[in-house]
Parts: C-alpha cells; structure tokens; sequence
C-alpha cells in the first residue's frame, strides 16, 4: 500500500486503493483546497512532488488540459487528479501563517466554505431611477428608503431558501441553491415575484412621503459558479464567483431597455418552464459577450407550482352568507390587547383584540400611507400567498370561532 508525505505537515498518510491524493489527504485532515469539488476545473488542489515523481501515472486528459492552460512544470500535479501506484513525498502549496489560517477552513467538514464549484440561481435587483432620487433626497432618506426595501426583500429571499450575498448601493445580490437543493430554480423565480409583489406594496408609501415612483428591476440566471468564503480570516462572507454572476448581473440590467421588471435567463428557463407563465420573450446580445440568447419574462407561477412552494403560509378560506372569510391566526394565540400585522398579497391587515372583541384593518393610514404597526415576526410575514383580497380594500370585517381569528376584505 503506497503511503504519502505531505509536507510542511509532515504527516504520514497510507493511500488506500485506487483513491487519489486529494482523497487522501482529506481523509488525513491535511488542509488542500478545492474550489471545483476535485473535478480539475480548477488548480488549487496542485501540489508539488519532491520525491516519487517518476512512479507517478500520467496525467489524464482533463489535468494536461489545464496544466497545458497555465503552464505548470513536470513535478506540479493536481492532487485531485493523481492517483499514485508507489511511495510519493510532497508540498503543499500553503507557504506562511496567512495560508495556514486561511485553509483552517478547508477540511471536510467545511469544504463548501472554502470554494465548491455548484449549480446555482444568482439573483440580481436594482432599483430603477435610484440616482436621479437619490439626488433629490437627503441621504437621511435616501438611507431609509433602502433599508425600509432591503428588509422586507431579504425577508422573502431568506423564506426561499435564498441566501443574500451583498447589498452595493441600491443594489441586491443573492444566490439560490448554496446547499444544493433541487427545487432552487423555481424557489428563486418565486422569490423575484414576491420581491416584486413587496415593492408593489410599497409604492403608495414612497409615493406620498417622497413623491418619486418606487421600483426595481430583476434579473435570474442558472450556472455554474465557485461558492466559499472570501475576505480575511475571522472576516469571511460567503459568495458566488465565476461568469454566471456576470451574466446574471447583465440579465438584469437588460430590463431597462426591454422595458421589463423580471428576465431570467434560458438555462433558468429551460429548468423551471414547466412551473412557470412568461408575458414574453426577446433576443439579446448581453453587454461583454458576442452570442445572442434568449430572456424570458415571467408573469407568475403555475397554480400548482405556487401551491406547492407556499402551502406553508397558504390561509385556508371559507364561505358565508356569500361572502369569502380568510382564516389567520389561532384564536388562542391573540391574547387581549395584542396585534398581529398579517401579509397578504395585496395589502397588511392588522388584527386587534380588545376588550373580548376583535377588530381588522388595512395596516396603512388612508392619507399618509404610513404603517399603523411594524410587522416584528416572521412567521406573519407570507408574501405572495394566493388571495381574493385587492388593493381597493380600504377596511376588513373580522369573525371569530373557537379555535380562529377569520377576516373578511371590504371595499
């Protein structure tokens, strides 16, 4: 049975059959990165053999593409790649206390932290307009505006499975599918509306405190890209890199002269057509790329599809004297003198209860729009569900049974 040195560690390692270096070495707790899961995509499993080279196999065809790519010398291998028949003696490529600290990461049980090459949804927003109010307004407000969308939008991206990459400026970037979940594509698409449907709520409200039209543009795309941590030790944030955050940033601004609010991408499209409606196509050349591909405009959710990723927070409805009554919250759960905010697609209703009665309403002053109460839990918080309840409803009716709180919409 061969058996590895792997230096400066100088630990000893007995190579099982048919496993490569990097397999081993892992095994070993011995510290090698590899961004593209040992798939020779990338190089940062190289190692350099100082003794043994000669009993070394040829390289296979997917290491001579890349070492051929940058240039690498004879006694340089990927130790993905390399899979030893005799003794071999080598260095990794990790040189002073900074390497040591950053790789402090990459042992198995943290190898997504230090780099995997997955397939993930990226998703891009930004604001339409922002620099023409943002010159308008003071920064005070401009802050607020911002923080007031960023919170309500990491909300719905975070029910989605989504995970926010960075916020630059006015704009957003999040990723779909870090822990590899099979259903990210249309978790994201779902996401894109429900940040739509929230920035729709918001309108009215930054149309009267500040006189300016709210709304975002957004842009998805499905491919490939590097996940793991950046920055310096003790300072990491996970990110996406590679071209498929290139090319989602561009679908994105694509709306602006599409004259659209939500494109994603074909691979996307390909992957998520099933469950999806589109308004429309169009033919693009993107920004720094010579192909011209296909962007597809969503309009909403299958029937299906949107059941299925909201049956969490979907209400259950009943009917009455003619009239539809949406169940919230358990009756129990309302003590006297609490509120609830609960969201539905097309407006916030408050739920009061005071003195044994309970009272509904539109949580949005008439005049100012301004909220009567800030929602402060999640669990009320069901963006995007399904309902009969419109923007024209200006107060509710509520009803109470013995185990639930029901309201019925007025206009």
């Amino acid at each position: 049975m061969p058996t590895l040195l792997s230096l400066p560690d100088d630990i000893l390692i007995k190579l099982a059959l048919g496993e490569s270096v990097l397999e081993a070495a892992r095994r070993a707790d011995v510290p090698i990165a590899c961004a593209c899961g040992g798939k020779a995509k990338c190089s940062t499993c190289r190692i350099w053999i100082l003794d043994g080279a000669d009993g070394c196999p040829e390289r296979t065809a997917l290491e001579r593409t890349l070492v051929e790519r940058l240039g690498l010398g004879n006694n340089v291998r990927l130790a993905c790649q390399l899979r030893p028949a005799s003794d071999i003696t080598f260095r990794r490529l990790v040189l002073d206390e900074t390497d040591l600290r950053m790789t402090s990461q990459l042992l198995p049980h943290r190898s997504t932290s230090a780099g995997e090459l997955k397939s993930v949804v990226i998703f891009f927003s930004d604001v339409a307009g922002f620099t023409h109010f943002s010159e308008t307004l003071t920064p005070y407000d401009v802050m607020y505006l911002l923080n007031r969308y960023f919170t309500q939008v990491a909300e719905v991206i975070e029910l989605n499975d989504g995970y926010i990459d960075k916020f630059v400026g006015d704009g957003l970037m999040a990723i779909f599918g870090v822990k590899g979940q099979d259903d990210a594509p249309v978790r994201a698409v779902n996401a894109a509306l429900q940040t739509l449907a929230t920035v729709d709520r918001l309108k009215p409200f930054f149309a009267t405190m500040y006189g300016i039209d709210f709304d975002i543009r957004v842009g998805l795309h499905l491919g490939e890209a590097v996940i793991g941590s950046v920055g310096s030790p003790g300072n990491e944030r996970l990110t996406a890199i590679g071209d498929a955050v290139n090319v989602a940033s561009r679908v994105e601004t694509a709306n602006k002269e599409a004259g659209t609010r939500l494109l994603i991408s074909e691979t996307l499209y390909e992957r998520v057509k099933g469950e999806v409606e589109i308004s429309d196509f169009i033919r693009v050349r993107l920004r720094g790329t010579s192909d011209r591909i296909s962007l597809y405009e969503i309009k909403k959710l299958k029937v299906e599809a949107e059941r299925r990723l909201n049956e969490k927070g979907a209400r259950k409805t009943m009917q009455l004297g003619g009239k539809t009554w949406h169940r919230t919250v358990a009756t129990s759960a309302l003590k006297d003198g609490d509120h609830k905010v609960i969201e539905f697609q097309a407006l916030y209703v408050v739920i009061l209860r005071r003195g044994g009665r309970v009272h509904a309403f539109n949580n949005a002053c008439p005049h100012l729009k301004l909220p009567f109460f800030e929602s402060t839990s999640r669990t009320n918080s069901h963006a995007g569900q399904a309902s009969t309840l419109t923007r024209t409803a200006r107060w509710c009716v509520a009803g109470i049974t013995a185990d639930s709180i029901w309201i019925q919409a007025k206009s």
